[in-house]
């Protein structure tokens, strides 16, 4: 936004106060001056003529020889434009005179000059040629006495125009502070910065209802106000010198009178309007939603599609007339043969005129206003002065004015307390200065004790101040952040990391060291994407994002796999054949609706992965991947975090195969923690046969998924113990069997166990597992070593030998068909 010093000096006297201190204030207190514009005429002496005379030039068809009336004296120039004549009022340069060269823009003195044999003693000016612009749409020399009456000849163009040097400040107003789009609101922070007095007071005229003009607003959550107000026999012509220069100073360009003076109104106040063509409207205005399949032609003669529940559009009974607050309709549009109109102004509601402009693909002035958030108490005001200017500059007659809605808030009351701002901000500012602050920024005094006081919130801040924090927010960004001495925080005791964070940094070094790359995935996915990966959102749980830019991303994710699987194919195509992944990030899962303590959704931490291709290294020369590489994995995590001996691998059951359609359902298995109640956290297995089909990978895929929140829920933190380390060292010994391939690895372990010295049995695991030559069909050979210790003595040979003993025949009588070797 661009605002000019001159402008700012009518709200607040800015006397003795630099334009740099102005930026440099304004940005600490948080509205960033990105740029401080020096703005003055491109063009040096020129003055007012009258042409008295025209002559052709003898030396050529093209040029004329014109005799000019300088006040009194009488100079001649060759000129080539052919939209002169006798009597007009025209910018004249004589020699000595600064004007731009047209083709490139640059500022050159003006010399003596011969022309065909013909002196030429200066020049008569285009707008161009004086660094303007928009005055007039034929080219050719600027005709004066058409934009001005009772032009002085002689005269300084720049006194005739009202031309000086000028200030401009180039502000950036955050999102949040929808009252620093106007010259107004910029104002009110100078008077807080430098302690001076607002000179505003809002405009009051003798308001008349119109029983003939019709306002409705058919839907209440976009617009909370609405109301134009008539007015006829207006005169369209240029707007007043000082409405245009402010306008070109704020960056936008003078059309007329009538546009000229809401856009005026619009950088004065902050509040947009819109005027209609009267007589186009048929006395009637509705605020609604675009009904399906609208369309309507915009001012720049662009059709644009409307989307129904999206765009919101101001309608006569027959039509769309204008997108509301963001661009006016061509069918209604204000032209050289306008004589009456409807000033509309209004309140429309932040997120749907938001939603509504990003449906047309279209931004305006308005439309960033309205997106912040206007003051709705302005709106009344700023139909005021717009109706003052139009009855002093266009001559209107005011007829009356038609409304709906409610244009005034409740109040919003905050108690300050002079403790809790020496709390936060750790140093004491009188309550008298924070009393000042505030009132020069608009809030209203309620009263006050040595303790406390009470302000009201002003209208134009009730989008963001709402607590007794704010307040404090508002007096430390005035006083000054610089004012407030660094300090060492008082530490009354060390940090200490929590256990979930320990957790998840054990769990990245594990994965990390068994050769995993971590990936970080987006949050939003969408239907199509999940739906191609087999995994279909669940609709009665998905979190979905109100205004998505894409059909891609509508939806936050309630699992990490179908990102993952976009991952591992991306990849693929690329070349890539053999890597280890895995992510650690969050599912969102709706489970109520949302209340005013709760959103209702539920964010889940869950940890995915995938193993992909083969390897290849000193041990091995090449070796596929496969379901026990990716078990083993997941096994020596448990084992690190402590539950290995509660966390159970098992075949999926009918429901589970169903819930999982992306995997293999004779090669996965879900992933419980026994407990209280057996938990399921997740799964693992190999990608189904169709989905790998699908997506042409020519290998096997294995992936997991694990509910990380349940399994740090299920871990004990806990106090590390320290134990002598024992002084009789273990022994080992083997056994190898054939069993069933029905048989489980669990329940080999728990007949071992049930069957071993509790004493001195310390674990079992297989080593080995073998099918095929020399093994019937149907049956798997298994090697299992066995630890043995006794803490306390060396064990002989001979109680070694009874333990394995007992081992095996405990093997032998407890499961079915096992056959020692």
């Amino acid at each position: 936004m661009q605002v000019s010093y001159e402008w700012l000096n009518e709200f607040v006297d800015l006397d003795g106060i630099t334009p740099q201190e102005i930026a440099h204030n304004l940005t600490m207190s948080g509205l960033e001056v990105e740029e401080i514009e020096y703005k003055k005429p491109a063009f040096k002496d020129i003055k007012t003529v009258k042409i008295v005379k025209i002559e052709n030039h003898p030396n050529a068809d093209k040029l004329h020889l014109v005799t000019l009336d300088v006040g009194g004296l009488e100079k001649r120039v060759v000129c080539g434009a052919q939209n002169i004549e006798v009597g007009q009022i025209v910018p004249y340069a004589s020699v000595g005179s600064t004007v731009l060269n047209r083709k490139t823009g640059e500022s050159f003195e003006l010399t003596p000059a011969v022309i065909r044999g013909v002196e030429s003693q200066g020049m008569l000016c285009s707008q161009d040629e004086l660094g303007l612009s928009n005055l007039q749409e034929e080219d050719g020399i600027l005709i004066l006495n058409r934009l001005y009456d009772n032009v002085e000849l002689n005269q300084p163009l720049e006194k005739l125009m009202n031309l000086s040097d000028e200030i401009i400040f180039h502000v950036a107003p955050t999102a949040n502070r929808g009252d620093e789009m106007s010259v107004l609101g910029i104002a009110r922070e100078l008077c807080a910065l430098f302690n001076r007095k607002i000179k505003f007071e809002r405009p009051v005229i003798e308001e008349k209802k119109l029983s003939d003009f019709e306002v409705e607003i058919k839907n209440k959550e976009i617009c909370k106000f609405y109301s134009v107000g008539v007015l006829k026999n207006l005169k369209i012509k240029p707007s007043p010198d000082f409405i245009q220069r402010r306008i070109i100073a704020s960056g936008m360009r003078p059309i007329n009178n009538i546009v000229d003076i809401t856009n005026y109104v619009m950088l004065e106040y902050g509040t947009p309007q819109h005027a209609f063509d009267y007589d186009k409207l048929n006395n009637y205005l509705c605020v609604r939603y675009a009904d399906d399949n609208e369309s309507i032609v915009t001012i720049d003669g662009v059709e644009r599609k409307l989307v129904n529940n999206q765009s919101v559009v101001i309608a006569s009974k027959d039509e769309p007339v204008c997108i509301a607050g963001v661009f006016g309709g061509l069918n209604s549009e204000i032209d050289d043969n306008t004589k009456n109109i409807a000033l509309e102004a209004a309140y429309f509601t932040s997120h749907t005129n938001r939603k509504s402009a990003h449906s047309v693909g279209y931004r305006s002035e308005a439309s960033s206003r309205y997106e912040r958030g206007i003051d709705i108490e302005m709106v009344m005001p700023a139909l005021y002065r717009s109706i003052e200017l139009l009855e002093k500059y266009a001559d209107a007659e005011f007829i009356g004015i038609s409304k709906c809605g409610c244009d005034s808030l409740p109040p919003i009351d905050i108690t300050l307390r002079s403790f809790e701002i020496k709390r936060i901000l750790g140093i004491e500012i009188p309550q008298a200065r924070c009393i000042e602050v505030l009132e020069n920024l608009g809030f209203q005094l309620l009263g006050k004790n040595e303790l406390a006081a009470k302000f009201r919130v002003p209208s134009y801040r009730y989008n963001d101040v709402v607590r007794e924090i704010d307040l404090i927010e508002e007096i430390s960004r005035i006083e000054g952040f610089d004012k407030i001495n660094p300090e060492i925080p008082y530490i009354s005791e060390g940090a200490n990391i929590s256990f979930d964070t320990k957790t998840l940094k054990k769990v990245n070094e594990i994965m990390l060291s068994y050769g995993f790359d971590e990936i970080v995935t987006g949050s939003l996915v969408g239907d199509n994407l999940c739906k191609y990966y087999m995994q279909p959102l669940d609709a009665l749980m998905a979190v979905n994002v109100l205004n998505p830019h894409s059909e891609d991303y509508t939806t936050l994710r309630q699992a990490l796999m179908p990102n993952m699987l976009e991952v591992v194919k991306n990849n693929f195509d690329n070349g890539q054949k053999n890597f280890r992944l895995y992510e650690i990030g969050k599912a969102y899962i709706k489970i109520s609706e949302p209340s005013e303590d709760f959103s209702g959704v539920k964010e889940i931490r869950r940890l995915s992965g995938c193993i992909f291709g083969s390897i290849e290294n000193a041990l091995y020369k090449k070796r596929e991947y496969d379901f026990y590489t990716l078990k083993g994995v997941l096994e020596a995590l448990f084992e690190s975090l402590g539950l290995s001996k509660r966390v159970v691998f098992s075949s999926l059951n009918e429901s589970e195969i169903k819930a999982f359609e992306f995997l293999h359902p004779a090669q996965s298995a879900s992933i419980s923690i026994l407990g209280k109640n057996k938990e399921s956290v997740g799964y693992i297995g190999k990608l189904h046969p169709v989905l790998s089909d699908k997506l042409k990978f020519n290998q096997a895929l294995y992936v997991f998924e694990i509910n990380l929140d349940e399994v740090i829920f299920a871990m004990t933190p806990s106090i590390i113990k320290f134990k002598k380390l024992p002084v009789f060292g273990a022994v080992q010994r083997d056994i190898a069997f054939v069993v069933n391939k029905s048989i489980t690895a669990d329940e080999i372990y728990k007949v071992i166990k049930k069957s071993a010295d509790k004493g001195i049995f310390k674990t079992s695991k297989i080593f080995d597992i073998y099918e095929g030559h020399g093994i019937e069909n149907g049956k798997k050979s298994l090697a299992v070593r066995i630890t043995l210790q006794d803490e306390n003595k060396t064990l002989t040979d001979d109680i070694i030998q009874a333990e394995i003993n007992k081992i095996r025949f405990g093997l032998e009588k407890n499961v079915n068909s096992l056959v020692l070797r």
